[in-house]
C-alpha cells in the first residue's frame, strides 16, 4: 500500500509541478504587450478621450494585465494636462480567452494611487462631462469586433487617490481655490455605460473631513456625464465647508459640521433628497454689512445641481451659529439651533420653523414660509414669517447694533414681509431696564415699542413710518430712516412729543443720560419737544428744541442755592421749586450736551435767560442772567434799586460810594445779574457773576475815586463788600 500511495503523490506533484512551470511560461510565449494598442484604442473610443498605457505585462496569478504609467488625456477645451495619471493599473481579463483565441475579456480595472483633475469652467460646464459620450455610438473596427467584444467591467476599484478640483469664476465673481481631496477610494461593480451599477466612494476632505457615499449611478449621459444620473446615500464628518469647497470665502462663513447625513437621487435635471440632517454645526458668520449689488434669482440650471434641489425634509439639529460684523466687541452666540424645512423646492416657498438660545440667555422662535432662494444674495429670498424672542439681552443678542450703546431685556414679537426686494416688519416689544444712552442708567420702569419699518434688502436702507414708544401714558413718536454700511448704520430720525406728561417720563429720564440733583425730581407738568437724530448708531446727533411746563422740582431748594441774591428780595422756594417754564435749543453729540436760548420762568426768584453745556460725565458750565421777581415786578424799579443800594452800602466802609452803589443796583435791576452754574447734574453749585454785574457801572465806580485813610480805594470797598454778599452759594 505505501508504494502506490508513494506513485500517487509522485504523480500528483509532477502534475503540479508541470501547471506552474506551465504558467510561469506561458508569459515567455505570449507577449501581453501586444495586446497595448488594441486595449489603448479601444479604451479611448469608449471614454472620448486619448488613452496611454505604459508597457504591459501579464501576471497569470492574478489574471491581469500589468500597465505602468498609464494616463487618460483632458478634454482639450480646458487643459492639455491629463485628467488622468496613475503609476499602476492591473487590468483583469479572463486567460483562457486570452490564451486560446488572444480575445481580451476584460473583467475589472485595479487602480492604485492615481490622481484626477476635475476643472469647472466659468459656464458650469466640468471637463468630465464628455467622458463616455463615444461609448453609445455604434463601432465597426475589426479590432473592436475582435479584440474587445464588449467593454462591460465586472469590478472597479481605485484605493488611495487623490482628486483636485479648480473651479473658474463666473465673470464678476472671485476666485476660487484649488482644493484637494485624498485617500480616495472607488468602488464600482457590473460597470457599463450604457446601465446603472453600484458603487461606493470615500474620501478624505480638506479641513480634515470626510465623506462617504453608496448606492447606484448610470447609465452615463451620453451627451453630458455630469448628469448621470443617481441614487446615493451620502455621510460627511467633520466638516469644514470652507476649506473644503461648499462655501466660498465671499460668504463669510466659517466652522465645522459634525455630521451631514443625506439621502439623494439625481435624474440627470433635478436633485431630490428624501432626507437630510445636519447635525451639530459650529458655524461662524461674519456680517458685512454692506450693500450689495442687485442679483436676480438664477433660474434651476442642471449645470448647478444644487440649484435644482428639492427636498422633502430637511433638518439642523443641535447647531450653534456665531454673528459677528468687523468692528464688533462681542460676537453674538446663537446656541440650541433647531431648524425644519418641509417640501423644499427652487421655485416656490417651503414652510419651515427654528428654535434658538439667543445671547445673553433668552430664546428665539421663529416659523413661517420661505423661498424660492436667491443662490446669488440669500438675503434676498423672499420670506413671510412669525418670530417670537423672549427675555432678549439687547446689549448682546445683536439685534441692535453693538455700537449704539442700549441695553435692556426685551420680549419681541416680529411680523416681517419680504418679496426679495424689501422687507416690511412690525415689531412689537417691551423692555424691562431699557437703557438708550451710553451714559444713562437702566429705567426702572417699563418701555413699550410699536415699530413699523420696511428696509430695502439691496442696498439695507430703512424707512421708519411708525414707531411709537409709550411709557406708561406717556408717548413719543419716532419717524425717519437710515442707512446700514459696515459696522455702523446712519442715522435721519425725528423724535417728536406733545405734551407728554412728566410724571410718566420722570423715572425714564436716567435711560437717556439725564440725571437731576441728587435727591430731587421733577413733579407733575408736561414736556414737548421735536427732535431731529442724525449721525450714527455709534455717534448719534440730537438736535432741537425742548419745553417743559408748569412742573415742580421736588427735593431742591433753588432759593437756597441763590441765597445771597434772594436776601435782595426776600424770595423763598421752599424744597420745591416750581416751575412755569423751561425751554431751549437742545444738541447732543459724543455724550456731551449744549443747550442755547435758554428760558427758564421760576414763579418764586423769578426768570434766567443764557446758555451752557453738560460735558458726558454731567459737569456743568453754564452763564445765565437771573432778573428777580421782588426787584422787577410790580413796576417798582426804583424802590428795588434802593433796596439793593441800602443792603450794598451797609457793608462798604465809611459809607461812601452812594451814588456808584445806586448805579450799580439800578444797573441790577434793569439787565439782571449774570450767574455762572457748576459742579455736576447732581450737585450744581451757583456762582454771581461780579464782572458782569459791575462792568456797565464801572466808570461811575472809579470817577472822582480818592484812597481812603488806609490807603483802600472806594472801588475796592465796594468790590470786597459784593464779593461777601453776592459770592455765597
Amino acid at each position: 500500500m505505501a508504494r502506490p500511495r508513494r506513485t500517487l503523490l509522485i504523480v500528483l506533484g509532477s502534475i503540479l509541478a508541470l501547471i506552474v512551470a506551465v504558467v510561469l511560461a506561458i508569459p515567455l510565449f505570449l507577449s501581453a504587450d501586444a495586446f497595448r494598442t488594441e486595449i489603448e484604442s479601444t479604451l479611448s473610443t469608449s471614454l472620448g478621450r486619448k488613452v496611454s498605457l505604459g508597457k504591459l505585462d501579464l501576471s497569470v496569478w492574478s489574471g491581469s494585465l500589468i500597465a505602468q504609467n498609464s494616463t487618460v488625456a483632458d478634454d482639450p477645451a480646458f487643459s492639455a494636462q491629463p485628467f488622468f495619471e496613475t503609476s499602476l493599473v492591473k487590468i483583469k481579463v479572463e486567460l483562457l480567452p486570452l490564451l486560446i483565441r488572444h480575445e481580451i475579456h476584460i473583467t475589472g480595472f485595479t487602480i492604485d494611487s492615481p490622481h484626477i483633475t476635475l476643472l469647472r469652467a466659468a459656464n458650469g460646464t466640468w471637463n468630465y462631462s464628455t467622458i463616455g459620450s463615444a461609448a453609445h455610438k455604434p463601432t465597426t473596427t475589426k479590432q473592436s469586433n475582435t479584440a474587445i467584444p464588449n467593454l462591460t467591467v465586472g469590478h472597479l476599484t481605485i484605493t488611495n487617490g487623490q482628486m483636485t478640483v479648480n473651479i473658474a469664476p463666473a465673470p464678476g465673481e472671485p476666485a476660487t481655490p484649488r482644493r484637494t481631496y485624498d485617500q480616495l477610494n472607488i468602488d464600482a461593480k457590473d460597470f457599463a455605460f450604457d446601465k446603472s451599477f453600484p458603487f461606493s466612494v470615500s474620501a478624505r476632505l480638506p479641513g480634515d473631513g470626510t465623506i462617504s457615499a453608496s448606492g447606484t449611478a448610470g447609465p452615463v449621459n451620453q451627451h453630458d456625464a455630469s448628469l448621470t444620473p443617481f441614487s446615493a446615500h451620502f455621510e460627511l464628518k467633520h466638516l469644514d465647508p470652507l476649506a473644503s469647497g461648499f462655501v466660498d470665502n465671499t460668504a463669510g462663513i466659517t466652522g465645522l459640521i459634525n455630521v451631514i447625513d443625506v439621502q439623494a437621487i439625481w435624474n440627470g435635471q433635478q436633485l431630490h433628497v428624501a432626507d437630510l440632517l445636519i447635525d451639530t454645526p459650529k458655524l461662524t458668520l461674519v456680517r458685512t454689512n454692506t450693500p450689495t449689488a442687485a442679483k436676480p434669482p438664477s433660474p434651476p440650471n442642471s449645470n448647478d445641481m444644487l440649484s435644482t434641489l428639492t427636498a422633502d425634509h430637511l433638518q439642523v439639529k443641535n447647531g450653534a451659529i456665531t454673528i459677528t460684523a468687523p468692528g464688533q466687541a462681542t460676537p453674538g452666540v446663537y446656541q440650541q439651533l433647531n431648524a425644519e424645512i418641509t417640501n423644499f423646492s427652487p421655485n416656490t416657498g417651503s414652510p419651515f420653523k427654528l428654535s434658538a438660545q439667543i445671547p445673553g440667555g433668552g430664546s428665539l422662535t421663529a416659523d413661517g414660509n420661505a423661498g424660492p432662494l436667491n443662490h446669488g444674495n440669500p438675503a434676498a429670498t423672499p420670506l413671510n414669517a412669525h418670530a417670537t424672542l423672549t427675555h432678549v439681552d439687547l446689549a448682546s443678542s445683536g439685534i441692535i447694533a453693538p455700537d449704539a450703546g442700549v441695553s435692556g431685556l426685551a420680549n419681541v414679537d416680529l411680523r416681517a414681509l419680504s418679496d426679495g426686494q424689501t422687507l416690511n416688519a412690525n415689531i412689537s416689544a417691551n423692555v424691562q431696564g431699557l437703557r438708550l444712552a451710553k451714559n444713562g442708567s437702566p429705567s426702572p420702569k417699563p418701555v413699550d415699542l410699536q415699530l413699523t419699518v420696511a428696509q430695502n434688502m439691496q442696498s439695507l436702507t430703512g424707512q421708519i413710518s411708525r414707531a411709537v414708544i409709550t411709557i406708561g401714558h406717556a408717548v413719543i413718536n419716532v419717524t425717519g430712516t437710515y442707512q446700514t454700511s459696515g459696522p455702523t448704520t446712519a442715522l435721519n430720525l425725528q423724535v417728536s412729543g406733545q405734551s407728554v406728561p412728566i410724571d410718566e417720563l420722570e423715572a425714564f429720564l436716567p435711560a437717556v443720560g439725564v440725571h437731576l440733583p441728587t435727591g430731587s425730581r421733577l413733579q407733575g407738568g408736561t414736556l414737548t419737544t421735536s427732535l431731529n437724530v442724525t449721525g450714527s448708531s455709534a455717534n448719534p446727533i440730537i438736535n432741537g428744541p425742548v419745553r417743559l411746563d408748569n412742573t415742580n422740582l421736588a427735593g431742591f431748594n433753588l432759593g437756597s442755592k441763590l441765597s445771597a441774591i434772594t436776601a435782595l428780595t426776600g424770595a423763598k422756594t421752599g424744597s420745591v421749586t416750581a416751575i412755569r417754564s423751561l425751554s431751549t435749543n437742545i444738541r447732543v453729540a459724543n455724550g456731551d450736551v449744549r443747550t442755547d436760548n435758554l428760558s427758564l420762568v421760576v414763579p418764586a426768584l423769578g426768570t434766567a435767560t443764557g446758555a451752557g453745556t453738560v460735558s458726558a460725565v454731567g459737569a456743568l458750565n453754564y452763564q445765565v442772567v437771573l432778573k428777580l421777581t421782588g426787584l422787577v415786578g410790580g413796576g417798582n424799579g426804583a424802590a428795588g434799586a434802593g433796596g439793593i443800594a441800602g443792603q450794598l452800602m451797609a457793608l462798604i466802609p465809611n459809607g461812601g460810594a452812594a451814588g456808584s452803589i445806586g448805579g450799580l443796583a439800578t444797573n441790577a435791576v434793569k439787565n439782571g445779574i449774570p450767574v455762572a452754574i457748576g459742579g455736576t447734574t447732581s450737585n450744581p453749585t451757583f456762582t454771581p457773576n461780579l464782572g458782569g454785574l459791575m462792568s456797565s457801572g464801572a466808570s461811575s465806580l472809579t470817577k472822582g475815586s480818592q484812597p481812603t485813610s488806609k490807603g483802600q480805594s472806594t472801588t475796592d470797598s465796594l468790590t470786597n463788600a459784593l464779593g461777601g454778599l453776592l459770592k455765597q452759594h
